[in-house]
């Protein structure tokens, strides 16, 4: 399935005028678990149908319903339905939970903090540091690869970097946390399950999700162009993440742990 279709437009200005516009494709995605031969249907997730198990993986990782090295392997089913099979998965927070996520919420109003420290692996330990040139040329360096964006013009990125600012990782969704999980779910696919000395670079705002799956995957610094949300500043605060928002060209505001930027 292609990310993004042609839909009929009417332009109306000066005068009026018909046009094609490509616009990017929203689909559910049905997730599902595979556990000792019986398959539990986990989620329906609002998404952008590119990167589908990766999106998948970087869920059920972020939300601590399994744990990386538990994957025996994920598949596509068919076109709107991922499965991932594991060892062993948190069959209570499953039955406790009941996820349909959108493409604009995240998992609306999940906003306990404590739980979201009991799924992690503890605080971010890292103390490297980077300078404040590279994150400010972060924003475009991701723009410049992402590749639905330059067809659309409406589609959220998330990319991973070193301090370096040397990319990773990236993905695009139509949902700015779809964008995080995949773009986490493809380092995970990879075996690579924590990367501290890392550079989390969002469009959008940054808001409590998008901070939760940073902390789940123990990056030290989260970027955004846009405002972060004070449940966000809080996340960033407990698990000793550097939060840097309204990042333009020549200037940046940090909202937590400002040490780790020169």
């Amino acid at each position: 399935m292609m990310p993004y279709i042609s839909k009929n437009a009417v332009i109306i200005g000066r005068d009026r005028k018909f046009i094609t516009d490509n616009v990017t494709v929203e689909e559910p995605l049905q997730i599902s678990i595979e556990n000792e031969n019986r398959i539990y249907n986990v989620s329906v997730i609002m998404r952008t149908p590119v990167d589908d198990e990766a999106l998948a993986t970087g869920f059920l990782v972020n939300e601590g319903i399994i744990e990386p090295d538990k994957i025996i392997k994920v598949s596509k089913r068919s076109e709107n339905n991922v499965c991932v099979s594991v060892e062993s998965f948190n069959e209570d927070l499953l039955k406790n939970r009941n996820f349909y996520v959108n493409s604009s919420c995240g998992v609306c109003g999940k906003t306990d903090i404590e739980n979201v420290f009991i799924k992690s692996h503890g605080i971010v330990r890292s103390q490297s540091r980077t300078d404040h040139s590279i994150i400010l040329g972060l924003p475009d360096k991701m723009m410049k690869n992402q590749k639905i964006f330059s067809y659309t013009g409406g589609i959220h990125a998330a990319a991973l970097f070193d301090l370096n600012g040397n990319m990773i990782s990236i993905s695009e969704d139509i949902g700015r946390h779809n964008a995080v999980d995949k773009t986490i779910g493809k380092m995970i696919l990879k075996n690579v399950y924590r990367m501290e000395d890392s550079i989390l670079q969002v469009s959008g705002r940054a808001g409590f999700e998008i901070l939760q799956k940073a902390s789940m995957f123990g990056v030290s610094i989260v970027s955004s162009v846009s405002a972060p949300s004070s449940l966000a500043i809080d996340v960033a605060e407990t698990f000793n993440i550097t939060l840097i928002s309204f990042v333009r060209k020549n200037r940046m505001n940090i909202y937590s742990h400002p040490e780790r930027i020169l």
